[in-house]
């Protein structure tokens, strides 16, 4: 129910601020893009630079990415993701242990003749769950900052595939610093 709650929150809040842009004016710097609105879907890899024991950082992960163009080079960008953390030893003291997240931030790109790159920086909530060694549900829940990379290479006007890497402190009980590599599809409106 705590996960449910986490999502539900996470993503009214992003919705909602969304829902706010569309009813704030429209920039003249729109007129020198194709679209306003990106939604990305990727997967890739993640994992914690400092958990004991370690799991490495190649656990599966998945993203969601949605972003607006506030200025010619700006974006307002949210993220939705997790990273499963269940190695075969555990995740610090958790069994079958996730990383959720949700971040809210900034990013500056650049173009270059091929595509796009940024750097983004952003603030976000994050729960880390799974299961104690005594059976019992565990979760951390805490505020993080995350900053990125980000490379847009553009397929069509409505279509980009996008590469992204992630770094993340948390103030979590298990672990603190996260890295995470993702790939995946950029839909433009």
């Amino acid at each position: 129910m705590k996960r449910f709650s986490f999502w539900l929150t996470g993503t009214l809040w992003i919705f909602g601020g969304l829902a706010m842009s569309f009813l704030l004016p429209a920039s003249d710097a729109h007129g020198q893009d194709l679209h306003t609105y990106s939604v990305t879907l990727s997967g890739g890899i993640g994992g914690s630079f400092d958990a004991e024991p370690d799991t490495g950082l190649d656990n599966d992960s998945f993203q969601l990415g949605l972003s607006m163009i506030t200025d010619p080079r700006a974006l307002l960008t949210a993220r939705i993701g997790q990273v499963n953390l269940d190695g075969d030893e555990g995740f610090g003291n958790l069994l079958e242990a996730d990383l959720s997240y949700i971040t809210i931030g900034g990013e500056y790109r650049l173009r270059k003749p091929y595509f796009d790159s940024g750097l983004y920086l952003a603030l976000g909530g994050y729960q880390l769950e799974g299961t104690d060694i005594a059976g019992q549900d565990g979760d951390d829940t805490a505020i993080g900052v995350a900053m990125g990379t980000t490379a847009d290479f553009p397929i069509n006007r409505y279509l980009s595939v996008m590469a992204e890497l992630s770094g993340h402190f948390v103030d979590l009980d298990e672990a603190q610093f996260f890295g995470m590599l993702h790939l995946g599809l950029s839909f433009h409106f």
